[in-house]
């Protein structure tokens, strides 16, 4: 099978990306704290159906970290454009959700199916103050900062149900993920959001949508699913239990099945339909 892997000048940065496989054009995007990695539980199979792209979002895993500021979507469709990709099905997780769904709303017609994992959405308010996420927000600036706190903030959220995995080479696997990230840039507040917001525009979105959720996934992301869910248009939904934020990694079977039943199954279905 073919493998195609190197960094991508766009935008005045370069970004490393993978392709492999065969067939419609399937775009994976990670989540923040992470980088490409989060979907070596999905490569293999996907790639038995699809041609598969994944990347480093600008900041990220081995990408260039950001001098100015920039567009998280454009990117994406400038490094799309170099690959000669014009259209195909995007999946997101956590904060990859969020630039799938920016990306859906500025290039519709590259769009043509969409499954959002745990998203976040560019321009929501969370109504949600519970302690958790407090504590989890306090552990992510750790991370960010590389302060005194950080050894701490990456046990806090290995530990924590929302980033827990219970398979322990999976568990190490995204501790040295968290390890090798330097997010520092992210203080600069660099990443620019589309106008108006995506919060605003979501029923703009009109082609299938799969959104998938982790059942222990901390509550502002539980909030955020059911918007999603309330505004677009055509929108299926799944809670995978026994996980939280990560279903992709924490319980990849379950979470590959899904995504494949929903792709492969479009063209002979096009009628909503609502996982239990």
């Amino acid at each position: 099978m073919e493998f195609i892997h190197g960094f991508a000048k766009v935008n005045g940065t370069k970004l490393y990306y993978e392709v492999i496989g065969q067939g419609h054009p399937l775009i994976l995007i990670h989540s923040g704290y992470t980088d490409n990695r989060i979907w070596n539980y999905q490569i293999k199979e996907f790639s038995k159906y699809f041609q598969v792209i994944r990347y480093d979002i600008r900041g990220f895993g081995k990408s260039e970290k950001p001098q100015e500021p920039f567009y998280h979507h454009h990117d994406l469709y400038e490094l799309l454009k170099l690959l000669k990709i014009e259209n195909g099905y995007f999946l997101g997780v956590s904060m990859g959700g969020g630039i799938a769904i920016d990306f859906t709303l500025e290039y519709p017609s590259s769009v043509d199916a969409l499954i959002l994992s745990g998203s976040s959405l560019n321009g929501y308010k969370v109504e949600a103050k519970d302690v958790e996420s407090i504590r989890r927000y306090e552990a992510g600036l750790s991370l960010v900062k590389k302060d005194e706190n950080y050894e701490k903030a990456i046990e806090f959220l290995l530990n924590d149900p929302m980033w827990k995995q219970e398979d322990i080479q999976t568990q190490e696997h995204l501790r040295k993920i968290f390890t090798d990230t330097s997010l520092k840039w992210i203080l600069q507040n660099y990443v620019k959001q589309i106008d108006p917001p995506a919060v605003e525009r979501l029923s703009e979105i009109q082609i299938p949508t799969l959104m998938i959720r982790g059942r222990k996934d901390s509550i502002p992301i539980k909030e955020i699913f059911h918007f999603i869910e309330t505004k677009i248009v055509d929108v299926r939904t799944q809670i995978i239990n026994g996980t939280g934020h990560l279903p992709n990694m924490d319980k990849p079977q379950e979470f590959n099945d899904s995504a494949l039943n929903f792709l492969l199954n479009l063209k002979s279905s096009k009628k909503s339909m609502k996982y239990e």
